[in-house]
């Protein structure tokens, strides 16, 4: 069994009923506008035909349609949301194309049409999944060894991938939860019930789930495993390792396990860089009048200082850098609180006391150095970083990446909070899109770490599209 294969392949079943839904309800819409045409197509429309469908999968894409853990919750909101936003892409586009007028009948009806069929699809998809490959017994039958901590994420991760894998129960010596459920997955008896489970139930596999138990009592397992032809999986020791972390290579037959290198290497780099580039100067060229307004602002509010503000920040390496920003505090401010709050927000890792209305940050959402209005505007809508473009452009900087520190920052990190400067640091990155100053600050170093292992082009695209609706719509204290 792969089960990330499985958990593909049904993502990759609902990417294409989805492109069919998506054809064949946009043809819909433009034969009821034009019923003598069918079952002709006009060219015009033929043409528009591959962005429909460009623009729907991005579309459902963004929205966590395709996320095997949220396909089934929320699915209506989602569609929604994804139905909304693609139709109100199109109609921009058809806005500023003039060579020929797309009826807005058409789009509406599709658009209605999109959704419905789109709704209806997917439920009669995961019906058959289900229910008729269930008859031919497809579904993966997974018995969990051990409920601790790891046995209880196992078996979430299963019921979050019903489509492919039934869990049948599981085992565990604790007495505490003998007899009792766990999300409706039930507890079969001890360890020692394994043999008798394994001969009259039809289990295609069996989980291992504790790492911390002695050897001699993994090898009793597997042993019982084996003598009935049953398969086994179990979680190696090194789960105390961040799982995320681990890899595995083959080199002649022998495997080796490490943890998880950089991504962003190789001709990967090749690609962020060279999209760096285009991008960060075709960013300064349209962002040039706001730049050029926000300077004239800052210095109209502040008169005695700099209209930029440079700072020494590491990077890559830990090489520094001068690292540039619009000033959006009084000249000469003394950075002691600042360095305060950091230091002790490192070390402690706890939930913060700081709150703005009803939301606890990590942040000063209150600081005195700020000039009032312009400053606290710029920042909160980050335009106050917008001439890191330039830094970009340099080398010193990527649009996406982590966060580049401060010495004080550095001088507290724990080691393996280090990985950050595995890569060029960025403007935005994963953790400004997936919760900001909410987090604490493992919490936004292991969403850094978890970008540079897995790395993607794709991935970069998401978070710049979503880093101007985090911007406009939550907060960016």
């Amino acid at each position: 069994m792969n089960i990330k294969r499985a958990i593909v392949q049904y993502q990759y079943g609902l990417l294409v009923l989805d492109l069919f839904v998506c054809t064949a309800s946009f043809l819909f819409a433009f034969w009821t506008r034009h019923p003598g045409q069918f079952p002709s197509v006009s060219p015009e429309y033929l043409h528009a035909l591959p962005i429909v469908l460009f623009v729907w999968f991005a579309s459902y894409k963004y929205f966590g349609l395709y996320n095997a853990k949220s396909v089934k919750q929320g699915e209506v909101i989602q569609l929604t949301k994804a139905n909304s936003a693609g139709i109100l892409v199109l109609l921009s586009l058809t806005f500023f194309y003039r060579d020929f007028a797309y009826s807005r009948i058409v789009l509406s009806t599709f658009a209605a049409s999109s959704f419905l069929l789109g709704l209806f699809s997917r439920h009669a998809f995961r019906l058959f999944a289900e229910n008729v490959l269930k008859s031919f017994k497809w579904k993966h039958q997974v018995l969990v060894v051990g409920c601790g901590e790891v046995g209880k994420t196992l078996i979430r991760e299963f019921l979050a991938n019903s489509t492919e894998f039934k869990v049948v129960g599981f085992l565990d010596d604790a007495p505490a939860l003998q007899h009792t459920f766990y999300l409706g997955v039930p507890c079969l008896g001890r360890i020692e019930n394994l043999g008798d489970l394994l001969e009259r139930n039809d289990i295609d596999e069996v989980m291992i789930a504790f790492p911390s138990a002695p050897k001699d009592r993994y090898k009793e397992v597997m042993k019982i495993c084996t003598e009935r032809e049953v398969k086994f999986k179990f979680v190696p020791k090194l789960f105390k390792v961040m799982l995320q972390d681990i890899s595995l290579d083959i080199v002649g037959d022998v495997p080796l396990i490490g943890i998880k290198g950089n991504n962003l290497t190789g001709f990967n780099y090749i690609i962020k860089r060279a999209f760096d580039v285009v991008v960060s100067a075709l960013m300064l060229i349209a962002a040039a009048p706001v730049m050029i307004l926000t300077a004239f602002l800052v210095k109209m509010a502040s008169p005695s200082g700099s209209i930029f503000f440079t700072q020494e920040r590491f990077g890559y390496k830990r090489e520094p850098f001068q690292f540039i920003k619009f000033r959006s505090m009084h000249p000469d401010s003394d950075d002691a609180i600042h360095q305060k709050y950091v230091k002790e927000w490192i070390a402690n890792n706890k939930d913060s006391a700081l709150k703005d209305g009803d939301t606890t940050v990590h942040k000063l959402t209150h600081d005195p150095r700020i000039i009032p209005f312009v400053g606290s505007f710029i920042r909160k809508t980050s335009i106050d970083e917008l001439p890191q473009l330039f830094n970009v452009l340099k080398g010193e900087m990527s649009l996406v990446g982590p966060r580049p520190c401060l010495r004080y920052e550095m001088e507290s990190y724990k080691t393996w909070h280090k990985a950050r400067f595995d890569a060029l640091p960025g403007i935005t990155g994963l953790w400004q899109v997936s919760g900001r100053n909410r987090l604490t600050f493992d919490e936004m170093v292991r969403l850094d770490i978890n970008y540079l292992q897995k790395w993607t082009f794709s991935m970069d695209l998401l978070i710049l599209l979503k880093t101007p609706y985090i911007v406009i719509f939550d907060k960016a204290y």
